[in-house]
């Protein structure tokens, strides 16, 4: 059993250490100066701003928060849905550069409700279709 305020700090620190990490990274990108628009290196500083300033956020989440009671397992992942899991996504791995996006996507999806429980099958193919192409229109 562990509380959540330990959970937080050691996540914390760990996206701390992932924000140095990225931005020592960013530091390094050569500047490729092209008029009157953003350089290739602005969009990796603003991702380092905002992750940096969301886990400066949970630190102080976890500094104001009193002793919070222990949480315990309920429900454990049957390691058989893990490794089914794992397999569907190696498939749609090397799947995406073959059929594309959207084509591989809807039998990931479906893949992925059949495993977390749904049993209909229109509303498989229904919903992994109508996902996967509002994955890529949005």
């Amino acid at each position: 059993m562990i509380n959540m305020r330990t959970r937080n700090l050691v996540a914390s620190i760990f996206l701390l250490f992932l924000c140095g990490g990225y931005a020592y990274l960013t530091v390094n990108l050569p500047t490729r100066a092209i008029e009157n628009s953003t350089q290739p290196s602005f969009f990796p500083w603003v991702i380092v701003i905002f992750l940096t300033g969301l886990t400066f956020l949970l630190l102080i989440q976890v500094a104001t928060s009193g002793k919070q009671p222990n949480i315990e397992r309920k429900n454990q992942v049957p390691v058989k849905r893990l490794i089914y899991g794992l397999l569907l996504s190696l498939a749609y791995l090397f799947a995406l550069p073959k059929l594309g996006f959207v084509a591989a996507n809807i039998p990931l999806f479906g893949g992925l409700m059949y495993l977390y429980g749904e049993r209909r099958p229109i509303w498989i193919g229904l919903g992994s279709i109508i996902i996967s192409v509002m994955v890529f229109l949005v």
